[in-house]
C-alpha cells in the first residue's frame, strides 16, 4: 500500500502530484465512497488546465495512457457529483422508500421532483443514500461525451490504472468495490458517462 502523506496526497511512483487548489472546496470529512467520472476533454492537460480556474473537479484524473495524476488532497471536499443525487431506494430497492412519501414527490413537476428527491436523501446517512462530494473521492478518466447516450470507450491501459487506485483507496478508506459508482448512477448526467470504466 502507498502511503498517504500529511497533505492527503498518495505518494507512488505511478501518481503524479498536480495539486490544484483551486478546485478545493472545504474539509472532506470523510471518505465513504467513490464516484467515477469521464471528462468530456480530449486530452488530461485540458482538463489540467481547467482545474487551474477552479470550480468543478475531482481528486484524480486518469489518461488515456493510464497516467494518474492527483489533483486534490484527499483530505479536501471536490465538487464532483453534482447539485442533486438521485434516490438510490428508487434505483435498488423500492421497499426500502417510504412509499406515501415517495407517491407525493413523484406526483409533482419533474423540476419540483428532482429538487424534493436530492432533499430527502441529503438527510441520510451513506450508504442509505448515493455518496455525495462530502463523503466521497472522484476519479476522472480523459474521454469525450459523444451524444446524448455516449462517451467516448475508456482505454485498456486506464482501466489498468483506475482498478489499481480503486484498490489502494479501498486499503486506505476501508471500502469496496460496492461503494464505487459511475456518475449517472448519482446524479443526472449523460447515462454513458464511465459506462465502460471497470475497477474489477
Amino acid at each position: 500500500m502507498s502511503p498517504i502523506d500529511k497533505d492527503g496526497m498518495l505518494i507512488d511512483s505511478r501518481v503524479l502530484l498536480r495539486r490544484s487548489a483551486s478546485i478545493e472546496h472545504g474539509e472532506l470529512s470523510g471518505v465513504r465512497a467513490i464516484v467515477v467520472h469521464q471528462t468530456d476533454s480530449s486530452s488530461a492537460q485540458a482538463t489540467l488546465n481547467g482545474y487551474q480556474n477552479g470550480g468543478n473537479g475531482a481528486h484524480f484524473l486518469i489518461d488515456k495512457n493510464g497516467q494518474i495524476f492527483q489533483t486534490a488532497s484527499l483530505l479536501k471536499r471536490c465538487y464532483h457529483v453534482g447539485r442533486l443525487i438521485k434516490s438510490k431506494c428508487l434505483a435498488i430497492d423500492k421497499s426500502k422508500c417510504d412509499s406515501a412519501t415517495m407517491a407525493k414527490v413523484l406526483a409533482m413537476t419533474w423540476v419540483k421532483q428532482i429538487a424534493e428527491i436530492d432533499a430527502l436523501e441529503r438527510a441520510k446517512s451513506y450508504p442509505d443514500r448515493y455518496p455525495v462530494n462530502s463523503d466521497s473521492v472522484g476519479i476522472e478518466l480523459v474521454g469525450q461525451h459523444i451524444d446524448d447516450d455516449n462517451y467516448e470507450a475508456v482505454t485498456a491501459p486506464q482501466n489498468t490504472s483506475l482498478q489499481w487506485l480503486a484498490s489502494e483507496l479501498y486499503t486506505h478508506f476501508s471500502l469496496k468495490a460496492r461503494d464505487v459508482y459511475r456518475h449517472p448512477e448519482v446524479s443526472y448526467k449523460n447515462p454513458g458517462e464511465a459506462s465502460t470504466a471497470r475497477w474489477q
